[in-house]
């Protein structure tokens, strides 16, 4: 029954954050629970990654940091971002940034999202250029648009609008969002209402 997590937050409230349930809000019933426990002690690392995350949500830190670090050891990429994520939250960037490299070359997008974040916290430009192109070269929007809101925060307004302008191309009503306020700051007013009419009737990507 095992079913995984996905991110909490739009782009600009959290750029690397921990992922909770896809399609629900509710946290799993004790039932649920249950069979999450039984089915990640026989060895499933979804089951694994999943009950970590609603432990975490649960306020139960030891237990997530068990399973997700269970469940990426078994090779689940999306349980090392999130076991990267809790290291990084708790202060220790070094131990987050060696499991994000691992994960992110395993294909997580998530991951590298947070080794731009903590290469451009850094200064570190070659580090950033690692991994910003990676994330625009494939087809998720969430992980594109939040890439845009990072460069859109540190001042680079050329490297935003290209990776925002990727996300809307994959439909993310965030990302247009985003875009038509980088318009109406530049005094592009009817562009902006044009893009925030498109936004309204479009998916919000998390």
């Amino acid at each position: 029954m095992a079913w995984w997590f996905r991110r909490r937050s739009a782009p600009d409230e959290e750029l690397v954050s921990v992922r909770l349930p896809e399609g629900r809000a509710e946290l799993p019933s004790d039932e649920e629970l249950a069979e999450l426990t039984a089915a990640a002690e026989r060895g499933d690392d979804v089951a694994m990654g999943t009950l970590a995350a609603a432990l975490h949500v649960k306020g139960d830190r030891a237990g997530a940091l068990h399973w997700w670090g269970r469940s990426w050891t078994a090779g689940n990429a999306v349980a090392g971002y999130n076991l990267g994520m809790l290291h990084a939250t708790a202060g220790d960037p070094g131990r987050a940034r060696a499991i994000w490299e691992r994960s992110a070359e395993l294909g997580d997008p998530d991951a590298m999202l947070g080794l731009v974040k903590q290469a451009l916290d850094r200064g570190d430009a070659a580090g950033a250029e690692r991994w910003a192109p990676v994330i625009l070269a494939q087809d998720e929007a969430f992980p594109i648009t939040a890439l845009g809101v990072l460069f859109r925060d540190r001042g680079d307004l050329e490297r935003a609008v290209q990776a925002i302008v990727r996300a809307e191309e994959l439909g993310d009503g965030y990302a247009m969002e985003y875009r038509a306020r980088i318009l109406a700051a530049r005094g592009r007013h009817e562009e902006a209402d044009a893009l925030r009419a498109r936004a309204a009737t479009a998916e919000r990507m998390l």
